[in-house]
C-alpha cells in the first residue's frame, strides 16, 4: 500500500473520494476559463516558442469542451481507461487535426497534455482535493487516457493528411494527362470517320483505341486509389440483394470467359441481403472476378457466395498458375501484380481491397503455388 492510502480506497474508491470527485468535477466546471489561460500560457512558454502564427483559439481548440468532459468522467463510476477515452473521444480528432495542420510533432502533442495535467493537480491542491494517491492516480490516469487516444488519432489525422496531400498532386497530374489524352482520341475519332483512312490503317486505328482506353483506365483507377487512400471516397452502405449487385459485377468476366473458353459459374441466392454501398460493392467484386477470369487460360472461374450469420462471404476460386507465398503478401498493394507477362496496371486487387475495407469487411487470398487461387471478401449483412 502506498503511503497516505488507506485500506478501503487501495481497493477502490470510498464514499469520501467519490465525493472528493464530484467536487474536483465542480471545480474543473467552476475554473475552467482559468485552467485554459494556465495551460495556454505554458504551452505557448514550452512549446509554441518562437511561433507567432500560432493563436490562442487555435491552441486551445478542444481543451473547453475536453475539460466538460473531464467533469462529466470524474461524476461516472465506469473504469477509468472507459471514462478517460469517452471525455475526450468526441474531439480527439477535430484536436487531432489542428495539430497536423500547426505542424505539431507527437512529443509536443503529449507535452500539451503533460501541461494540463500539472495545472489540474494544482487546481485540485489548492482547493485541498487531492488528499491521497488514490485521487491523484484517479485523475492522472484519466489524462492518460486522453493522451493515448490523442496519439493514436493524431497518426491517423496525419497519414490521412499525407494522403490528402499525395492524392492532390496525383490529381493534378492526372488531370494534365486528361488534356492531351482527350486530344488524341479526339484525333482517332475524326480518323475512324474517314472512310479511305479506315480502309487503310483499320488496324492502327484500332490499336490507338485500345491504348486510350488503358490510359483512360489508368488515369480512373489512380485516382480511385488515392482517393481512397486519403478517405475522400465515403462509404454509404444501403439494405440490397446480391441480386442486385452481381450480375453487373460479373458480366464482364463472364463476357471474356466465353471469349477465352474458360468456363465460369456463378453460385448464389440472389434474394440474399447484404449492407453495402451498391458501387463500392460492385466495384470490389467486378475486380475480383475480372482478375480470375483474366489470368486463367484454361479451366474455370467460379464465383461462391456463402452466407454466415453476420456477414456474407463471396469466394473466387480460379484455375490459373498459381502465386507464390511472397507475391500474396504485396497482391493488394497498388502497382503490384502477381503475374507480369499479363498486361495491367495492378490497381483492380488495390482498389477491392480499399473498397471492401471501406465497409468494414476482410479480403484475402490463398493459394498453392502451383495451381489456382482462391479470393475471399466479406459483406456485412443487415443490422436488424
Amino acid at each position: 500500500m502506498k503511503p497516505g492510502q488507506d485500506e478501503q480506497s487501495a481497493s477502490g474508491p470510498t464514499d469520501a473520494d467519490r465525493n472528493k470527485r464530484g467536487m474536483l468535477a465542480d471545480v474543473i466546471t467552476a475554473r475552467t476559463d482559468e485552467i485554459q489561460r494556465r495551460w495556454l500560457g505554458r504551452v505557448q512558454a514550452e512549446i509554441a516558442t518562437n511561433r507567432s502564427d500560432l493563436a490562442p483559439t487555435d491552441l486551445r481548440d478542444a481543451i473547453g469542451d475536453y475539460l466538460a468532459g473531464l467533469a462529466d468522467a470524474l461524476r461516472r463510476e465506469q473504469s477509468v481507461e472507459h471514462e478517460g477515452t469517452a471525455a475526450w473521444a468526441h474531439v480527439a480528432r477535430e484536436h487531432a487535426l489542428t495539430r497536423v495542420r500547426l505542424g505539431f510533432d507527437i512529443d509536443q502533442l503529449v507535452r500539451e497534455f503533460v501541461l494540463l495535467r500539472k495545472v489540474l493537480f494544482e487546481i485540485a491542491r489548492d482547493e485541498k482535493l487531492m488528499t491521497n494517491d488514490f485521487q491523484s492516480e484517479r485523475l492522472a490516469d484519466l489524462i492518460e487516457a486522453a493522451i493515448a487516444m490523442s496519439v493514436r488519432t493524431y497518426v491517423e489525422s496525419r497519414d490521412v493528411a499525407d494522403r490528402r496531400h499525395q492524392a492532390e498532386h496525383i490529381g493534378f497530374l492526372t488531370h494534365e494527362l486528361r488534356n492531351p489524352l482527350s486530344t488524341a482520341t479526339m484525333a482517332a475519332t475524326r480518323l475512324k470517320k474517314r472512310p479511305e483512312v479506315v480502309a487503310l490503317e483499320a488496324e492502327t486505328l484500332g490499336m490507338l483505341e485500345r491504348a486510350h482506353e488503358r490510359m483512360r483506365s489508368l488515369i480512373d483507377g489512380i485516382l480511385l486509389t488515392q482517393r481512397m487512400d486519403a478517405h475522400e471516397v465515403e462509404c454509404r452502405p444501403v439494405d440490397l440483394q446480391l441480386g442486385q449487385i452481381m450480375p453487373d459485377a460479373t458480366r464482364a468476366a463472364q463476357l471474356e470467359a466465353r471469349q477465352k473458353g474458360v468456363a465460369f459459374d456463378a453460385q448464389y441466392d440472389p434474394a440474399i441481403h447484404v449492407h453495402a454501398d451498391p458501387g463500392l460493392a460492385v466495384s470490389a467484386l467486378q475486380n475480383i472476378v475480372d482478375n480470375a477470369v483474366k489470368f486463367t487460360d484454361r479451366g474455370n472461374v467460379k464465383v461462391v457466395a456463402d452466407p454466415q450469420e453476420r456477414e456474407i462471404v463471396i469466394n473466387v476460386y480460379d484455375s490459373c498458375e498459381g502465386v507464390s507465398e511472397a507475391e500474396i503478401k504485396t497482391i493488394f498493394e497498388p502497382f503490384k501484380r502477381a503475374h507480369s507477362r499479363k498486361a495491367g496496371t495492378g490497381l483492380g486487387l488495390a482498389i477491392a481491397r480499399r473498397a471492401i475495407e471501406a465497409h468494414g469487411g476482410r479480403i484475402g487470398v490463398e493459394s498453392s503455388g502451383d495451381r489456382g487461387c482462391h479470393f475471399w471478401l466479406t459483406l456485412p449483412r443487415p443490422p436488424h
